[in-house]
């Protein structure tokens, strides 16, 4: 076993595979449990010449048949990609063994099997799953029988006349009676009393022995005529039930996998309406609050309505001497003008206004503000004046 897995690093290796991991471990899967195959590395040559270097897995697989357990060499061929890829499978018969052709295997011993046209490895296809399905597929139709031997020809029986019998003799074919043995009872003179002798065996002579040699040809030729139509209609019968119960099975698989998912799918309908019930309990509660707080503040703005309209927002933050108030609307238009160099700026930017403009308005401006700025150090200082004081 060791020896064999030292031989599937060294094929997987040497071949290269895309996947030597994958390949390695179903390589080594299938040679553990049908200890027959060997791997090695060699090249296949296609229907059009062209050679390509591939594992090959050669030797025997097990067939049961009849009761008893057959020994079918093959070959498995796996490409670089595998298990991308499907197998090649050929049956290489023996020089005493003949390639039986169904409708699995052809004339040159090249095996087609459903599970090779369908072949996805990413729904667990592999080789132990291959070899087992050849085993059972072989089982019902086999794909090989012993080569006929070559049998004798029977010898011709000899046509031998009867020759004359003489009175008075037990005289058979080919038998002489001889002269000097004297005759009891069988005198010619004294016939009314003589004893007949018992009837000669029959002889068949070669007309009708060849007759029956047709007869019995005949017979064994529809006897074999009749055993393979039998064997015909059954195999066909049981590739039909096979076809039958695999469709059948294909389509309970599939029914399965729906209910599978019409299973899954009714939980998550059933998760998404409790959450959607929850959220109804939620925004219900939720509407019941705002219509709180809508009561409460309509009746806090009935209440202070009078309040609001004889307290005015703006009267709320008038300066209450007159060089604050002149001191806040210094800052203001200080600011202005700062919002006002700004956007001429941008405005120059983005090619508004030419340099010429924005330099006429920039000194306009900055001369402004460095008079209000200098008013407000004067109203500072008036302030601070009126503070100490």
């Amino acid at each position: 076993m060791v020896d064999k897995q030292a031989a599937v690093s060294q094929a997987v290796n040497e071949l290269p595979a895309q996947q030597p991991q994958l390949a390695a471990q179903h390589l080594n899967s299938c040679v553990s449990q049908f200890r027959e195959l060997s791997p090695k590395v060699s090249k296949y040559v296609y229907d059009n010449g062209q050679e390509y270097k591939m594992i090959c897995l050669s030797g025997t697989i097990p067939m049961p048949y009849k009761g008893n357990t057959y020994n079918i060499p093959v070959n498995i061929w796996i490409h670089s990609d595998y298990p991308t890829q499907a197998p090649i499978v050929l049956v290489t018969p023996t020089k005493d063994m003949q390639i039986k052709p169904s409708k699995i295997v052809d004339g040159n011993g090249r095996v087609y099997l459903p599970y090779l046209h369908e072949w996805k490895a990413r729904q667990g296809y592999d080789l132990i799953s291959l070899v087992n399905i050849l085993c059972m597929e072989f089982s019902s139709s086999p794909p090989l029988f012993a080569r006929s031997s070559a049998v004798p020809p029977r010898p011709k029986p000899t046509y031998q006349p009867p020759q004359q019998a003489r009175p008075g003799y037990n005289q058979y074919p080919g038998y002489n009676q001889p002269n000097n043995v004297p005759t009891i009872g069988w005198n010619v003179s004294n016939q009314q009393h003589q004893q007949h002798p018992p009837p000669p065996p029959p002889q068949s002579s070669g007309i009708g022995s060849g007759f029956s040699q047709k007869t019995l040809a005949r017979e064994d030729t529809q006897e074999i005529i009749k055993n393979s139509m039998a064997s015909k209609i059954e195999d066909d019968l049981k590739q039909r039930y096979k076809i039958f119960v695999d469709r059948y099975e294909a389509e309970m698989n599939a029914l399965r996998q729906q209910e599978q998912e019409l299973v899954a799918g009714k939980e998550q309908i059933v998760d998404i309406l409790n959450r959607i019930e929850e959220e109804k309990i939620k925004i219900r509660e939720t509407i019941e609050l705002f219509k709180t707080k809508d009561g409460e503040l309509r009746e806090f703005l009935s209440q202070h309505e009078r309040e609001t309209e004889e307290n005015q927002v703006d009267k709320q933050i008038e300066p209450k001497t007159a060089l604050f108030k002149q001191y806040l609307n210094l800052y203001a238009e200080e600011s202005a003008l700062d919002d006002a160099i700004y956007y001429l700026a941008e405005a120059l930017r983005n090619d508004v206004i030419n340099i010429q403009v924005f330099l006429r308005n920039v000194r306009s401006l900055a001369r402004k503000k460095f008079m209000v700025r200098a008013l407000m150090n004067k109203v500072r200082e008036q302030t601070n004046k009126c503070e100490v004081k």
